[in-house]
């Protein structure tokens, strides 16, 4: 005969695998954080899976950069290029469809390269929202 607290364990361990499983797979699937300098950054949005689970981090990044072609397709790994205000490189790094970094406080300017394409954006990181940057790719 099984017990009460038996069947208690087996209800509670069902309904955290139920509740928790999402969160399991988009961490399964979560880019390596990195840090270049004082700079902390992720990079990747490859496949359903890692999209998701990128997105579900970009609320811990002050400055987010997403690449797409002219379809608004997600577009491939680029070069991402970061300094301050006063021309100083802070970041080179490549980047993938997405790309989300904490910056300082500042002005900065952003440069994504590839092939034989460049784009610069300025933006100001600041304590309120996140920098958002779209870089559009032929």
């Amino acid at each position: 005969m099984v017990s009460f607290k038996n069947r208690l364990i087996v209800v509670s361990l069902a309904v955290s695998t139920i509740l928790y499983s999402p969160l399991a797979r988009a961490e399964s699937f979560l880019p390596d954080v990195r840090t270049q300098g004082d700079i902390s950054y992720i990079t990747g949005g490859v496949g359903d899976e890692e999209t998701e689970a990128m997105k579900s981090e970009r609320g811990d990044y002050n400055l987010q950069i997403m690449n797409s072609d002219t379809k608004g397709h997600f577009a491939g790994t680029r070069n991402i290029l970061i300094s301050d205000s006063k021309g100083n490189e802070l970041l080179d790094a490549d980047g993938g469809p997405l790309f989300y970094a904490n910056l300082p406080k500042g002005r900065y300017v952003i440069e994504a390269s590839s092939n034989s394409q460049t784009k610069k954006q300025k933006v100001n990181v600041s304590g309120n929202k996140p920098a958002v940057v779209h870089f559009v790719w032929k």
